[in-house]
């Protein structure tokens, strides 16, 4: 996801100078509780044995506050694993410098224009939960040198129905963060209220981005397809999924109308109408689970836990 990008960037800048070793201070409890929640079983060895190393004792680590949007869950969940889609829309909308380079079916490279480099890999994932490990550098003016950091993010998802065919889709993100460098634990405790505001704002404002995609695939899909034409940053067949994932938003909402209004035409849209693009094929969602290597749709899960108010932050990025 494009805010997990984010945060691990915004961490790495923060990282500079040299102080005595010190623990840094943040909720234990959530963290305890955040790592036992990570399905080491399900892991490959590697995986496992690098996210234990950032995880046991990092130098950050940070619960960000739910959100909660209104989303298809599978438009949602094409966007979460290919976050390259909402950064070549940003990129189109002039918003970010921030630059994504696909290395593998599960990993990107990616830059965020300021200093920050990085290599992600999606470790796990299936509808609930996604884990990315993150293995990046700061060199910039913020630093003295070349500042290295290992990060694990794990989004937790909840699914739950409402009328209409609807959605709501909730996300926690927990961030570990590791710097490898002397003194940067007293540096990220004294930098991370900074550090926690910024990332809280991205994580709403991006969440709700992909909530806006979801809610203009169905009231205005004819421009869904003109912006489907210009991303020609990602992948051609990433691109078709893009577009049959948002057709498909279109096709429910329609549905969901026609059955509040009994007496509506349910005939084949006239000439005017936006008509949705016809796909090839449709290859729905790719779990990443070891045990399920298969393909197969995502169907909506119980949420657990009330749904807490949103709010609204500046966009930073």
């Amino acid at each position: 996801m494009a805010v997990m990008i984010g945060f691990a960037s915004a961490a790495l800048a923060q990282e500079s100078g040299s102080y005595p070793n010190e623990t840094v201070a943040f909720n234990r409890g959530d963290r305890d509780a955040a790592i036992r929640e990570i399905p080491f079983g399900k892991l490959t060895v590697q995986a496992g044995d690098d996210i234990r190393q950032v995880v046991t004792n990092p130098s950050i680590f940070r619960r960000l506050p739910v959100q909660v949007i209104d989303c298809d869950p599978d438009l949602y969940l094409l966007m979460v694993r290919y976050p390259e889609i909402i950064v070549n829309i940003w990129r189109l909308m002039g918003i970010t410098n921030v630059a994504v380079e696909r290395t593998g079916q599960f990993s990107f490279h990616a830059k965020d224009g300021a200093g920050t480099v990085s290599d992600v890999e999606l470790v796990y994932g299936n509808r609930d939960t996604h884990i990315m490990v993150a293995d990046g550098y700061y060199e910039g003016p913020l630093a003295p040198g070349k500042v290295d950091a290992k990060c694990v993010l794990v989004l937790k998802t909840g699914y739950a129905p409402n009328e209409l065919n609807k959605t709501f889709v909730s996300n926690q993100l927990d961030v570990f963060v590791k710097f490898e460098h002397k003194g940067a634990d007293l540096l990220a405790r004294t930098l991370h209220p900074l550090i926690g505001k910024t990332a809280d704002a991205n994580f709403a404002e991006t969440t709700a981005f992909l909530g806006k995609i979801s809610k203009s695939s169905e009231d205005n899909i004819a421009g869904i397809q003109n912006l489907s034409q210009k991303l020609t940053e990602i992948d051609p067949a990433l691109r078709a999924q893009f577009v049959q994932a948002t057709n498909r938003v279109y096709e429910r909402s329609l549905a969901a109308q026609q059955q509040l209004s009994p007496q509506a035409n349910t005939s084949s849209p006239s000439e005017g109408s936006p008509r949705p693009f016809v796909a090839q094929q449709d290859n729905g969602i790719r779990p990443l689970s070891a045990e399920s290597p298969q393909e197969q749709t995502i169907a909506p899960v119980e949420i657990a836990g009330p749904f807490p108010r949103k709010r609204t932050a500046d966009l930073r990025r």
